[in-house]
């Protein structure tokens, strides 16, 4: 997938630390001391706010939003082994003790791939364990805990978060999802009649109909 945009269409606050910046889709716009570690993709027009974090082994889609204080793909710890520790799995934490880097025979994937869809708004404070699918459209309430998938569309909040209820009727869900309209154009998505989510729905289904390639963010 291509795009027309490059670097200086983003806007990235010099604090904010990006491990792996060949993985941004641009334009991005990421606040101040935002940290995005490595093996960490960022789709095009999303925003991250102020001391948001996103793990490694994270994919975020386009049009997504980080409140402020957010933590994105939070290690997992194990709960079966002698301790909670990661000693038994890695030697990372203390590499100038040269007893600890002994090898290690026990293994445990702490951040497994936790993956975020397109136009998902991630509320202030809130925690999102990692290996955790967002789907698309979906929202996650202010100081909420993550620790399941979560459905397209669907609201979720709480500490574990659970489902409030979804955005739109089973069918516009549907429907949305048919147009995956954040793989169109820019130019065409400006255009939209943002506020009537149905006329946005027929507009859609007009536009994929007459623009059966159009899969690239322009």
């Amino acid at each position: 997938m291509t795009t027309i945009y490059d670097a200086t269409h983003s806007h990235i606050e010099r604090s904010a630390i990006i491990k792996s910046p060949d993985k941004l889709e641009h334009p991005v716009s990421i606040g101040h001391r935002v940290e995005v570690h490595v093996d960490v993709d960022v789709g095009s027009f999303s925003f991250i706010n102020t001391d948001t974090i996103v793990y490694r082994n994270t994919s975020i889609g386009r049009y997504c939003s980080f409140a402020r204080g957010c933590e994105i793909a939070v290690a997992n710890h194990p709960t079966e082994m002698l301790s909670s520790h990661s000693f038994q799995y890695s030697g990372w934490m203390f590499p100038k003790l040269e007893e600890y880097n002994f090898k290690r025979q026990s293994k445990f994937l702490a951040l497994p791939k936790t993956t975020i869809g397109s136009d998902v708004w991630v509320g202030a404070q809130s925690i999102i364990k990692g290996g955790v699918t967002i789907g698309n459209g979906a929202i996650i309430a202010a100081n909420s805990v993550v620790t399941e998938d979560v459905p397209d569309y669907a609201i979720v909040g709480g500490s574990p978060a659970k489902l409030i209820r979804y955005r739109f009727d089973h069918l516009t869900v549907l429907f949305l999802l048919q147009t995956a309209w954040w793989d169109l154009p820019f130019s065409v998505i400006k255009t939209l009649p943002f506020d009537d989510i149905q006329a946005c729905v027929v507009r859609l289904r007009e536009i994929r109909k007459s623009m059966p390639e159009a899969d690239e963010a322009g």
